[in-house]
């Protein structure tokens, strides 16, 4: 009797062991299967996720190499998601990087990464400002001339002419055809630039711009995509497109002499230096200065009458770079006596019948869209990024604060026996 107990005590050890066993291999079948169902429901999601952000706008990427999905609701992406296989879940939006979030900072990414190091690199333009200088010698002139009752004579005197010259518009003076000029505008307040922006919810890295490389990328970017005056003009808002990027004014005219007085500047400190080193000219500019000075009958009045001269022919010899710029052609950053071209006697013939015109082509030199460069490259990159979304939104009909770029999706399903389970997928364009 007791040998059969001792053998069903053993049975029912052996039965319970067996139990535990097969309970622990069904908990483990049991996890495997979850956890193959929760890694199938993240594949799915993740692969659907891809496929919306490969449905992405075709004009956008053929037209300026960036990649986005435009103009899509959250409850578009989440038909989409079912569509593409992430079924029986329900989505929710977690995150969201609009191409506008930080000043344009997924558009300033993507632009770079666009070039890919293809800039050749860039230059510096002297851009000293002569303008206080220039302010001083007229301000000291004209202190001297109402302390003595006179007025300087109007003519042939450059000083006066090129004070007349800076009434008229700078485009009628330098462009040799106005009236092919683009009449193309565009309604600055409901562009991107100007206008409330929706605002993504995610946090995709610090929004950085800046570093040498960067805008060098950024600037050689903007040069490629967007038109300048130079170029022939295509279909779109407008045709000076460069030109709005730097000014950002709602017309082709407007932005394209807001160029026009910036380049002036750079011309003018370029061709005064210059002419503070030709010892030939500025005996000419003193001699006509004594002339004047001994009408005027005012004493020490030639001193300062002869750097207002200087800076009159200095204005002159810009107007005529300027002109020599709007042909495509090149002019020196630095003038020498061979590539002087204005003479002082003929500033006061600018802009009348009587001009001279002196517009030679020296073969050396920078053109325009080398100016557009240096100052594209020394503008603030913010700017430039809502300027160019601008231009873009214009040219292809679509909000750039609808387009997206990165999207965070957390993502909830239930597998067996109700237990739920939650995770997210992230994708952005790279």
């Amino acid at each position: 009797m007791k040998q059969r107990a001792f053998k069903g005590e053993i049975t029912l050890f052996l039965s319970l062991i067996f139990l535990l066993l097969l309970s622990l291999v069904g908990a483990v079948i049991q996890s495997a299967s979850i956890h193959i169902s929760k890694s199938r429901k993240r594949a799915d999601t993740a692969l659907a996720l891809e496929s919306v952000f490969a449905e992405y706008h075709p004009e956008m990427l053929e037209k300026y190499d960036i990649f986005v999905i435009a103009g899509r609701e959250e409850t578009e992406i989440s038909e989409s998601l079912w569509f593409y296989g992430a079924n029986h879940m329900e989505h929710r939006i977690q995150s969201l990087r609009l191409l506008t979030d930080g000043d344009g900072q997924a558009f300033y990414e993507q632009a770079i990464r666009a070039m890919g190091g293809e800039a050749s690199g860039t230059f510096q333009v002297s851009n000293e400002n002569r303008d206080s200088e220039e302010h001083a010698v007229r301000q000291k002139l004209g202190e001297i001339l109402d302390e003595e009752g006179q007025s300087m004579p109007e003519a042939d005197n450059p000083i006066a002419a090129v004070e007349g010259l800076k009434q008229r518009s700078l485009l009628s003076l330098i462009c040799p055809a106005e009236e092919t000029l683009s009449n193309r505008s565009v309604t600055v307040e409901e562009l991107a630039s100007h206008r409330t922006l929706y605002q993504g919810s995610a946090s995709y890295g610090e929004s950085q711009k800046g570093g040498g490389t960067d805008k060098i990328l950024f600037t050689a970017y903007l040069l490629e995509h967007f038109l300048d005056y130079s170029e022939e003009p295509e279909e779109g808002a407008l045709a000076y497109e460069a030109e709005y990027l730097l000014c950002g004014l709602p017309d082709d005219r407007g932005n394209l002499e807001a160029v026009a007085k910036k380049l002036l500047p750079i011309r003018l400190a370029a061709n005064y230096t210059y002419l503070l080193t030709d010892s030939v000219r500025q005996a000419e500019a003193e001699a006509m200065a004594l002339t004047l000075s001994s009408l005027l009958t005012v004493p020490g009045a030639a001193e300062v009458v002869k750097q207002a001269l200087l800076f009159a022919w200095a204005y002159g010899e810009s107007i005529v770079d300027l002109r020599v710029l709007w042909q495509g052609k090149k002019v020196p950053l630095v003038k020498s006596n061979e590539t002087w071209q204005l003479q002082l006697a003929n500033v006061s013939k600018l802009g009348t019948a009587e001009e001279v015109t002196e517009s030679l082509d020296t073969g050396s030199g920078l053109r325009y869209e080398d100016y557009l460069k240096a100052l594209l490259f020394l503008a603030e990159e913010n700017t430039l990024c809502m300027r160019a979304l601008d231009i873009m939104e214009c040219n292809l009909g679509v909000r750039a604060d609808d387009c997206v770029t990165a999207l965070g999706i957390q993502s909830t399903c239930t597998l067996q026996r109700g237990i739920r389970d939650t995770f997210l997928t992230e994708y952005q364009y790279r």
